[in-house]
Formats: structure tokens, C-alpha cells, sequence
């Protein structure tokens, strides 16, 4: 396995874009305390007015439990603000989305980092999240409630605490635009339940996904995680294939958390049909397949703007190499993905 030296951790700045407005790419050790994108250096002011419009952000809370698995994301992009929160039952294969879209009011308020109490929250009548990052003290708690008619009710009260090593990278998309992402692996304390039923326990596994960035107009992705256990301890994957990064072998995310820390995995790409993904890479280091249940699927196509977006629940079958040469494999491991294509 050959990782380049540009995937080596660095010391995080202090900023996301330094002072000569232009982004900070790489692998860092602990979270950006600014994400100054207002200060990233265009080509024009069109060119800026433009960025400012296409501005991503999202923090999303997920846990896996035996019985299945669970999904809150706060989201705002541009007029949007989009909440999420649904739930994979793994006996029965029944998907409930409770999902909230407000055009033009900002309902959807994402934490300016992840520290000091700082919040990401969606709150109306009958949706709310609040999910509270301490990250200085490797803790972290969510909790909120959805309602309607279709899928019932869903309660949730929950404390995180960090166990990993951060997985922090800045990539340049076409680049030039600066993506952010930072995911990191929790242990679970507390209650989730569905329509009045107790479904996660201690034993649960969770990741945060805190996301942010400049999209070009025509841009996209595959992801896929697991995270659970291995060999009885807590162990988490993450792949990511981003349509426009250029340099893949130099910048993305891929890699796996266990007991010592986070590895940096190669660059994987991905094969897709309706109902499987495989996950290669050219070294042979990682051989997965993946056996989509049940998708979350939102189609918009106004004019000139476009969003295809799949959240795929499934099983995952297959190996990765770790850093000392063996093989870790996977066996029907209830696991998540993402496809991700938009026209901005």
C-alpha cells in the first residue's frame, strides 16, 4: 500500500483560507476553529458572488446499533435549508424519513466549528435536531424529535464521546475550490426511540460528519461507511470517490479508524449498478461489495438546476489490507453509502 507523502497529517492553522485568500489543502491533526470561506480569493466578484451562493455546509449525526441504524443531518445550501431524520430498521428492512425542506428562512443554522458548545440546529413544529459539539473535550451530544402522519414519531437523547483520531481533509476540487470534510468515530450513551420502542443501547457505534465547502457548478460523489466493531472493538471505514478531484491520489479521505488511531487508506473508485456498488483500488488493498436494501432518493430538476442525491442502506461483503498486511473482512455488515450528483 503506497500513500503519498501530500496525505501526511499536518498541524491544522488557524484558518481554513490564509491571508492571501487562498485555501488550505491537506490532512490535518484537530478541527479548524475558522472556516473563513468569505475570505477565499475568485477571479471576479461574479466569480465570488457565485461561491458565496454555492456555499455547502451540513453536520450529520449517525449511530448503528444491532437493530438497525439511525440518520439526523442539519443542511443548508444557498435558499435551502434541509433537516433529515430517518431510521433503518435492520430486521425488518423498513425505511421512516422524516424530512423537512424551508426555502429562504434560515431554519437550518450549522455550528461555526465544533467546539465550545457551538450547535448545529433545525427547529420547527413538528421537526428538531440540536446536535452540541465539544470536541476539546472529545464529547458531543444530540438530541431532538420528528413527527407525522406516514412513519410515526422518532425521540432521540443522546451523548457522544470521542474515541478516535480525527479524519480531517481540505480538497481541492477542480483544483481550486476548497471542500472540507472532518469525521470522527463516538461511542453512544443514551436513547433513541422509534414510535415509543427503545432501538440503540451502549454497545452502539456512531460517527460525525461535519462538511463544508465551495462546489463547482457540476460536481459529485460516492461514499460509503461502515462502522461497528472488529475483533470486538470499536472500528470504523470511510470511502470517498469525488468526481472533480483531480488529484485523488493526493487528497481524499479514505482510510479506517481502529484502536490506535486513524490509516490512511488509497484512493478506491467506484462501480455502480441499481442494486450493488463495488469499491476497488488499483493495488489490490481494498475489494468490497456492497448489496443496497433500501435507498432515501431526492430528484430535483428545475431549469438549470439539478440535484440526483441516493442514501443507500445495505450490506457490506468483502476486505481491506490494513497497515500491518492483513486482511480485514467484512460479512454482511450493515453499512451506509452516498451518491451525489448536482448541477448548481
Amino acid at each position: 500500500m503506497n500513500i503519498p507523502k501530500t496525505r501526511d497529517v499536518l498541524d491544522t492553522p488557524d484558518k481554513l483560507v490564509n491571508d492571501c485568500g487562498d485555501a488550505n489543502f491537506g490532512a490535518f491533526n484537530r478541527s479548524f476553529c475558522n472556516f473563513n470561506f468569505s475570505n477565499f480569493k475568485s477571479c471576479s466578484k461574479i466569480r465570488s458572488w457565485l461561491n458565496k451562493q454555492r456555499l455547502t455546509e451540513w453536520e450529520a449525526v449517525e449511530v448503528v446499533s444491532d437493530l438497525g441504524a439511525f440518520l439526523t443531518v442539519v443542511y443548508h445550501f444557498g435558499i435551502m435549508n434541509i433537516h433529515k431524520t430517518i431510521f433503518f430498521n435492520k430486521k425488518t428492512e423498513e425505511l421512516l424519513v422524516w424530512d423537512d425542506l424551508v426555502l429562504f428562512r434560515n431554519k437550518s443554522i450549522v455550528a461555526k466549528n465544533l467546539m465550545d458548545s457551538n450547535q448545529s440546529i433545525f427547529d420547527t413544529k413538528h421537526s428538531k435536531t440540536v446536535i452540541t459539539n465539544n470536541y476539546e473535550k472529545n464529547a458531543a451530544a444530540c438530541s431532538g424529535h420528528s413527527k407525522d402522519k406516514k412513519n410515526g414519531e422518532i425521540d432521540f437523547d443522546f451523548q457522544l464521546t470521542r474515541i478516535s483520531k480525527p479524519s480531517i481533509v481540505s480538497i481541492p476540487l477542480k483544483n481550486t475550490y476548497p471542500v472540507y470534510t472532518e469525521k470522527d468515530l463516538f461511542t453512544f450513551k443514551g436513547s433513541i426511540k422509534v414510535n415509543g420502542v427503545e432501538m440503540f443501547d451502549d454497545k452502539s457505534i456512531a460517527i460525525i460528519d461535519d462538511h463544508r465547502g465551495f462546489y463547482p457548478r457540476k460536481s459529485g460523489y460516492d461514499w460509503l461507511t461502515f462502522f461497528g466493531y472488529h475483533n470486538e472493538e470499536p472500528f470504523g471505514l470511510n470511502l470517498t470517490d469525488f468526481l472533480l478531484n483531480e488529484r485523488q491520489e493526493d487528497f481524499n479521505e479514505n482510510g479506517y479508524w481502529d484502536k490506535l488511531g486513524f490509516h490512511a487508506l488509497p484512493n478506491a473508485t467506484f462501480t455502480c449498478s441499481k442494486t450493488k456498488k463495488h469499491i476497488v483500488d488499483e493495488s489490490g488493498t481494498i475489494d468490497l461489495t456492497y448489496e443496497i436494501i433500501k435507498t432515501h432518493k431526492v430528484s430535483m430538476n428545475i431549469l438549470l438546476f439539478r440535484i440526483d442525491y441516493k442514501l443507500n442502506f445495505g450490506k457490506l461483503n468483502g476486505f481491506i489490507t490494513n497497515t500491518a498486511g492483513e486482511k480485514i473482512i467484512f460479512k454482511d455488515e450493515l453499512s451506509l453509502a452516498e451518491y451525489r450528483y448536482t448541477i448548481l
